[in-house]
């Protein structure tokens, strides 16, 4: 499957909810993410995620074409997530050993999300490895490239 993207950095992520709310978009999801990058020679980035929130404590598995430009926009392949068991974890760390993948970094954020058909908003605030805030606009290429251009005209530039 391809994730088409736009991501970038912002001062304060606080705009493009109050975007999200005034423009209709359905409130999806609120968690902490603790997710765990793993890099290998075949720029195939591994990526073990371990999502917090009120119902509990999820872990996920999944690969994405690893993309460490500063393009805005990015075009990755990417896996369907696998649900990993507190009985297999082993079992996916000796699978990451044996592919050759490493642990890269730690990253510690929140991640607030929003969709309206065919456009999902990942709004991350970070506390490691640096404190920051991302947005990132993904889903049909069309649709996403204009909220993209609305975005950057109403907020972004005015921020």
């Amino acid at each position: 499957m391809k994730e088409y993207e736009y991501s970038f950095k912002v001062k304060d992520i606080k705009p493009y909810i109050d975007y999200c709310e005034k423009n209709n978009y359905k409130l999806i999801s609120e968690n902490r993410q603790i997710r765990e990058l793993y890099r290998n020679q075949n720029k195939i980035l591994a990526r073990i995620t371990t999502k917090i929130n009120d119902s509990g404590i999820e872990k996920l598995l999944d690969f994405k074409d690893d993309n460490n430009t500063d393009d805005i926009l990015k075009i990755s392949r990417e896996t369907i997530p696998l649900t990993i068991k507190d009985d297999n974890i082993d079992a996916i760390n000796s699978i990451l050993e044996i592919l050759g993948y490493k642990k890269d970094k730690i990253l510690n954020r929140t991640r607030v999300v929003y969709q309206k058909e065919d456009v999902k908003f990942e709004l991350d605030s970070y506390i490691s490895p640096d404190i920051m805030f991302v947005v990132g606009i993904e889903g049909k290429n069309e649709k996403v490239d204009n909220i993209y251009k609305e975005v950057v005209e109403n907020i972004h530039n005015k921020i």
